[in-house]
């Protein structure tokens, strides 16, 4: 009876480390790789967090309406390592400048492909398709 048990068990834990790997999406499914959109803005939130980078900015348009962007990049070690980023890269209220693979939805979000601070500096990674 046990067996029956532990085996149960065992195919339960697979099935939810199964569930886990497809959960997670490919960023070519999410975002429109054919083109890029570019906005500047104003950094509201940064989160140096796994699985993926992300922060948002706040856009001001013509007519002075704010919509609130979200850029999405790859993990902290990966921007660590080809970029040179840290948790302290980005702060609210820092300018940017954000080319973007937007959202296959139209929604105000994407995936970085660029990056310019008010200071200068620039984090291209429009060479690169995003990670799977």
């Amino acid at each position: 009876m046990t067996r029956i048990y532990v085996r149960t068990f065992v195919l339960f834990l697979m099935a939810g480390a199964m569930s886990l790997i497809w959960a997670h999406h490919g960023s070519r499914i999410s975002y429109d790789m054919s083109k890029t959109v570019t906005v500047t803005g104003v950094v509201k939130e940064f989160r140096y967090q796994n699985p993926h980078v992300y922060f948002t900015f706040d856009v001001t348009d013509d007519k002075g309406e704010v919509t609130t962007w979200g850029a999405e990049t790859d993990s902290p070690i990966v921007m660590e390592r080809r970029y040179q980023w840290s948790r302290h890269y980005l702060s609210p209220g820092d300018k940017v400048t954000v080319t973007l693979w937007q959202s296959k939805v139209g929604s105000p979000r994407g995936f970085m492909a660029k990056v310019v601070r008010a200071d200068g500096t620039i984090t291209d990674h429009s060479g690169q398709l995003p990670q799977e």
